[in-house]
């Protein structure tokens, strides 16, 4: 159960500051994870998310997956979050 704010940030390659690299693309400082993403996969990324861009086209939950780079983001509806306990 995680309590409290957090926040996952996705970040580029030179990103000032930025606690994720090529090297380890996935870190975390305290309740921040950053997830370093390469201009080759945001490519990707924005095709493979395009159908976003019709919501009335798709249904939710909808999920979307890059095993090689070991990520995956879900797409619920709100009313996932209305009572997250159940």
């Amino acid at each position: 159960i995680i309590t409290g704010d957090t926040a996952i940030t996705f970040v580029s390659t030179g990103v000032e500051g930025a606690f994720a690299t090529e090297e380890h693309p996935y870190a975390a400082h305290g309740p921040w994870l950053q997830i370093l993403l390469t201009e080759e996969f945001v490519e990707r990324m924005l095709e493979d998310l395009e159908d976003l861009n019709s919501p009335e086209e798709f249904k939710l939950p909808k999920e979307y997956s890059w095993p090689e780079k070991k990520l995956k983001v879900s797409i619920l509806p709100d009313a996932v979050f209305d009572n997250p306990l159940h």
